[in-house]
């Protein structure tokens, strides 16, 4: 049975494997807040890993999305925009599902995706529920070394991150927690101290 993976899992795997792979940042960057956060699914038959940039864009803001010459699939004030990336080349399994949770009370007024610069993946089906909003890809398109679309939500409300779902075509969904920006730093700079007081205690 697959459980919840802690995000501080995450940002270790993510430590190790992109050490060899840098991050190719797509997404604009966003005056109001952005970040990414790092998937490691392990399967019966084999692993999924890889990694979410996410992106809020105030439109009575910076409004950088729209700026860059990509459109909203609404007329919310804020711009939610997630790109996936199945960037573990050892990766066996694709993605096939993404969905942003925790959305109740900050209606959604549009859901969509924009081609991004670098020829992404594009979803099969997006649509919302009250406490989701939910991208296919058509049993399984995100390979190992490919990536989605940008995907965008509209919505009035500001809220804070909840849980997003990642799943292959055959797993079936859990929660995985996207933290806000400041604790990204905070982990950063944990880890980095964890890695300093290693290699002080090994010389």
């Amino acid at each position: 049975m697959i459980g919840k993976i802690s995000f501080v899992g995450l940002f270790v795997v993510a430590v190790l494997f992109t050490a060899d792979a840098p991050a190719t940042l797509l997404l604009p960057d966003s005056s109001h807040y952005e970040g990414s956060t790092y998937y490691d699914i392990i399967l019966v038959d084999g692993f999924l890993r890889g990694r979410i940039d996410f992106a809020v864009y105030d439109t009575l803001g910076g409004n950088e999305f729209l700026n860059a010459g990509y459109s909203a699939p609404g007329d919310g004030q804020f711009i939610y925009v997630y790109q996936i990336f199945n960037d573990y080349p050892l990766s066996d399994e694709a993605v096939a599902y993404f969905a942003i949770l925790g959305i109740q009370g900050a209606p959604v007024d549009g859901i969509g995706a924009e081609e991004d610069p670098s020829t992404g993946v594009e979803p099969s089906d997006e649509y919302f529920t009250p406490s989701e909003g939910v991208w296919q890809f058509d049993g399984g398109l995100v390979y190992a070394g490919e990536h989605s679309w940008f995907l965008v939500l509209t919505s009035d409300t500001d809220w804070v991150p909840g849980e997003y779902q990642i799943t292959t075509a055959e797993d079936n969904p859990f929660p995985v927690p996207i933290p806000e920006p400041g604790m990204l730093t905070l982990l950063a700079i944990g880890t980095a101290m964890i890695i300093k007081k290693r290699k002080n205690s090994v010389g």
